[in-house]
């Protein structure tokens, strides 16, 4: 059995402000240091690196899950007057909120499951559906479960909600464990649905969003202690980065 059953970051977005704390080596009171193009191929190697290695915790049977924000960006031929801007963009995607062009495709090809979250009818759901963004442009989206028969592709913000609904459903196949992105809008309940996922979970909170859910947790915890457990980062302060590593490594 593996340490923990699900072990989640929230958020990816604010995973990569502690990436370049560490390249610039930035303390948290430090205003003048700034990223510069020069910074990134670092960052997102580092970040890369991570999610690949994430793969090994999602095979030993551990639900990985990434929050992230949303992003829309622009793509560029490669090469051409395009990539300078001076000309119309050759597709345009809406996905994570992370650095450059690599980290956001690297992370959507090796998570299982790739979600948008949003509003419909009031309430936040995870679209499984490939979306117009505009432009031309799609929400980008993945599953490893035919979650577009889940209820049309719509979903419930709530993994036990998505297991008994999916094995409902003749044509959806459920397998876990998998590593999961919900990505989506500031606000819309993307932490609270980690209260969903089984338990002992790890939280990396790197975004100090867990107010939000923090008389939820006590709860849980009072019920069965240890069953939620929070590890808060500075994002900002470059010694949190070794701290965060250590602990990342004492998941496998």
């Amino acid at each position: 059995m593996p340490k923990w059953r699900t072990v989640a970051f929230d958020s990816a977005s604010e995973l990569a402000r502690l990436y370049f704390s560490k390249k610039l080596g930035k303390s948290s009171g430090d205003f003048e240091k700034i990223r510069s193009m020069s910074d990134y191929n670092d960052v997102t190697e580092r970040l890369n690196m991570l999610i690949r290695r994430i793969k090994n915790l999602r095979d030993q049977g551990t639900e990985v899950v990434f929050t992230a924000h949303e992003d829309m960006q622009k793509v560029f031929a490669k090469g051409s007057a395009m990539s300078k801007g001076n000309n119309e963009p050759i597709a345009i995607k809406g996905w994570p909120d992370l650095p450059g062009s690599r980290v956001p495709d690297e992370f959507c090809r090796a998570a299982d499951n790739v979600f948008r979250v949003r509003h419909v009818n009031g309430k936040p759901v995870a679209v499984a559906n490939r979306e117009v963004l505009g432009d031309g442009g799609y929400w980008e989206v993945k599953d490893r479960f035919n979650a577009k028969a889940v209820n049309g592709g719509y979903l419930p913000l709530d993994y036990n909600e998505i297991a008994v609904m999916t094995q409902k459903t003749p044509t959806a196949t459920w397998s876990p464990s998998y590593i999961w992105v919900f990505y989506g809008p500031f606000g819309i309940g993307k932490t609270r649905a980690l209260l969903t996922f089984p338990r002992p979970l790890l939280l990396f909170d790197l975004d100090r969003g867990v107010k939000s859910i923090e008389g939820d947790v006590k709860k849980l915890n009072d019920e069965t202690p240890g069953s939620f457990t929070i590890s808060s980062y500075d994002v900002e302060d470059c010694k949190e980065y070794e701290r965060f590593i250590k602990e990342v490594a004492a998941c496998f």
